[in-house]
Protein backbone atom coordinates (compact mmCIF):
# COMPACT_ATOMS: atom_id res chain seq x y z
CA UNK A 1 0.00 0.00 0.00
CA UNK A 2 2.87 2.38 0.80
CA UNK A 3 4.48 1.46 -2.52
CA UNK A 4 1.20 2.10 -4.32
CA UNK A 5 0.93 5.52 -2.67
CA UNK A 6 4.57 6.25 -3.54
CA UNK A 7 4.02 5.22 -7.17
CA UNK A 8 0.94 7.46 -7.39
CA UNK A 9 2.91 10.44 -6.10
CA UNK A 10 5.75 9.78 -8.51
CA UNK A 11 3.49 9.12 -11.51
CA UNK A 12 0.87 11.76 -10.60
CA UNK A 13 -2.86 11.38 -10.26
CA UNK A 14 -4.58 9.39 -12.98
CA UNK A 15 -6.94 11.29 -15.30
CA UNK A 16 -9.83 9.03 -14.36
CA UNK A 17 -9.38 9.90 -10.70
CA UNK A 18 -9.36 13.63 -11.52
CA UNK A 19 -12.67 13.25 -13.38
CA UNK A 20 -14.20 11.34 -10.44
CA UNK A 21 -12.94 13.92 -7.92
CA UNK A 22 -14.36 16.81 -9.98
CA UNK A 23 -17.73 15.05 -10.19
CA UNK A 24 -17.70 14.49 -6.42
CA UNK A 25 -16.84 18.15 -5.86
CA UNK A 26 -19.73 19.28 -8.08
CA UNK A 27 -22.10 16.93 -6.24
CA UNK A 28 -20.93 18.29 -2.88
CA UNK A 29 -21.52 21.88 -4.08
CA UNK A 30 -25.06 21.02 -5.22
CA UNK A 31 -25.82 19.32 -1.90
CA UNK A 32 -24.50 22.39 -0.05
CA UNK A 33 -26.76 24.68 -2.09
CA UNK A 34 -29.75 22.41 -1.46
CA UNK A 35 -28.99 22.46 2.27
CA UNK A 36 -28.83 26.27 2.22
CA UNK A 37 -32.23 26.42 0.51
CA UNK A 38 -33.73 24.02 3.07
CA UNK A 39 -32.20 26.07 5.89
CA UNK A 40 -33.87 29.15 4.42
CA UNK A 41 -37.22 27.40 4.77
CA UNK A 42 -36.63 26.89 8.49
CA UNK A 43 -36.08 30.56 9.28
CA UNK A 44 -39.21 32.53 10.14
CA UNK A 45 -39.20 36.17 9.12
CA UNK A 46 -41.90 38.50 10.39
CA UNK A 47 -43.52 40.83 7.86
CA UNK A 48 -43.63 43.60 10.50
CA UNK A 49 -41.76 44.64 13.61
CA UNK A 50 -43.88 43.91 16.63
CA UNK A 51 -44.64 41.81 19.67
CA UNK A 52 -45.63 38.14 19.61
CA UNK A 53 -49.13 37.90 21.09
CA UNK A 54 -49.83 34.20 20.51
CA UNK A 55 -47.57 31.29 19.57
CA UNK A 56 -49.62 28.72 17.64
CA UNK A 57 -46.75 26.26 17.03
CA UNK A 58 -44.10 25.00 19.40
CA UNK A 59 -40.36 24.74 18.79
CA UNK A 60 -39.58 21.62 16.76
CA UNK A 61 -43.17 21.16 15.59
CA UNK A 62 -43.59 20.38 11.88
CA UNK A 63 -46.08 22.63 10.09
CA UNK A 64 -47.22 22.80 6.49
CA UNK A 65 -46.61 25.95 4.43
CA UNK A 66 -49.18 28.63 5.10
CA UNK A 67 -49.87 27.53 8.68
CA UNK A 68 -49.77 30.46 11.12
CA UNK A 69 -47.09 29.91 13.74
CA UNK A 70 -47.34 33.20 15.65
CA UNK A 71 -49.66 36.19 15.90
CA UNK A 72 -47.74 39.47 15.87
CA UNK A 73 -49.00 42.97 16.63
CA UNK A 74 -47.39 46.34 16.07
CA UNK A 75 -48.27 47.86 19.45
CA UNK A 76 -46.84 51.24 18.42
CA UNK A 77 -49.61 51.71 15.85
CA UNK A 78 -53.03 50.28 16.65
CA UNK A 79 -56.42 50.85 15.13
CA UNK A 80 -59.96 50.91 16.45
CA UNK A 81 -62.86 49.37 14.57
CA UNK A 82 -66.07 51.26 15.18
CA UNK A 83 -69.47 51.70 13.63
CA UNK A 84 -71.32 54.85 12.69
CA UNK A 85 -75.02 55.16 12.01
CA UNK A 86 -76.40 55.53 8.54
CA UNK A 87 -77.67 59.00 9.43
CA UNK A 88 -74.16 60.21 10.42
CA UNK A 89 -71.92 58.52 7.85
CA UNK A 90 -72.11 61.48 5.46
CA UNK A 91 -70.75 63.81 8.13
CA UNK A 92 -67.33 62.19 8.57
CA UNK A 93 -64.36 62.17 6.22
CA UNK A 94 -61.16 60.20 5.78
CA UNK A 95 -58.36 61.81 7.84
CA UNK A 96 -60.78 63.46 10.27
CA UNK A 97 -59.49 63.61 13.87
CA UNK A 98 -61.01 61.42 16.58
CA UNK A 99 -60.64 61.28 20.37
CA UNK A 100 -60.50 57.75 21.80
CA UNK A 101 -61.21 56.83 25.44
CA UNK A 102 -61.01 53.50 27.28
CA UNK A 103 -62.44 52.28 30.57
CA UNK A 104 -58.93 51.25 31.62
CA UNK A 105 -57.61 54.82 31.37
CA UNK A 106 -60.80 56.96 31.61
CA UNK A 107 -58.98 60.28 32.01
CA UNK A 108 -56.65 59.76 29.05
CA UNK A 109 -57.56 60.84 25.53
CA UNK A 110 -55.81 59.06 22.69
CA UNK A 111 -55.79 61.08 19.47
CA UNK A 112 -56.59 59.22 16.30
CA UNK A 113 -57.60 59.75 12.68
CA UNK A 114 -60.30 58.16 10.56
CA UNK A 115 -58.46 55.93 8.09
CA UNK A 116 -61.33 53.94 6.59
CA UNK A 117 -65.05 54.36 6.03
CA UNK A 118 -66.89 51.38 4.62
CA UNK A 119 -68.78 51.96 1.40
CA UNK A 120 -71.23 49.21 2.28
CA UNK A 121 -73.82 49.25 5.07
CA UNK A 122 -74.16 46.30 7.42
CA UNK A 123 -76.44 45.35 10.26
CA UNK A 124 -75.35 46.49 13.71
CA UNK A 125 -73.09 43.80 15.23
CA UNK A 126 -74.34 42.38 18.53
CA UNK A 127 -71.09 43.41 20.24
CA UNK A 128 -71.63 47.14 19.57
CA UNK A 129 -72.74 49.15 22.57
CA UNK A 130 -73.44 52.82 21.92
CA UNK A 131 -74.88 55.48 24.17
CA UNK A 132 -77.60 56.42 21.73
CA UNK A 133 -80.26 54.16 20.33
CA UNK A 134 -79.06 51.67 17.73
CA UNK A 135 -80.09 52.06 14.13
CA UNK A 136 -80.63 49.12 11.85
CA UNK A 137 -77.79 49.84 9.42
CA UNK A 138 -74.28 51.04 10.28
CA UNK A 139 -71.01 51.68 8.44
CA UNK A 140 -67.72 50.31 9.70
CA UNK A 141 -64.99 52.87 10.33
CA UNK A 142 -61.35 52.43 11.26
CA UNK A 143 -59.43 54.90 13.40
CA UNK A 144 -55.63 54.75 13.47
CA UNK A 145 -53.96 55.41 16.83
CA UNK A 146 -50.39 55.99 17.90
CA UNK A 147 -49.57 53.99 21.04
CA UNK A 148 -45.94 54.81 21.94
CA UNK A 149 -46.27 53.73 25.60
CA UNK A 150 -48.11 50.50 24.72
CA UNK A 151 -50.94 51.37 27.12
CA UNK A 152 -53.58 50.26 24.63
CA UNK A 153 -53.86 46.54 23.93
CA UNK A 154 -55.40 44.67 20.98
CA UNK A 155 -59.06 43.89 21.68
CA UNK A 156 -59.40 46.51 24.42
CA UNK A 157 -62.87 48.11 24.33
CA UNK A 158 -62.83 51.82 23.55
CA UNK A 159 -65.12 54.67 22.55
CA UNK A 160 -64.30 57.22 19.87
CA UNK A 161 -65.66 60.73 19.50
CA UNK A 162 -65.47 62.20 16.01
CA UNK A 163 -66.34 65.87 15.60
CA UNK A 164 -68.89 65.97 12.81
CA UNK A 165 -70.02 68.77 10.57
CA UNK A 166 -73.46 70.16 11.46
CA UNK A 167 -76.43 68.71 9.60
Amino acid sequence: RVKQHHDQIVEGTRKEQIVVNRANLQLAREMLEMSRVKLGYTVLKAPIAGVVLVRQAELGEVVVPGTPVVTIADLDHLWLRGYISETDVGRIRWGQPAAVHTDTFPHTTYPGRVSFISSEAEFTPKSVETHKERVTLVYRVKIDLDNPNHELKPGMPADAVIEMAPR
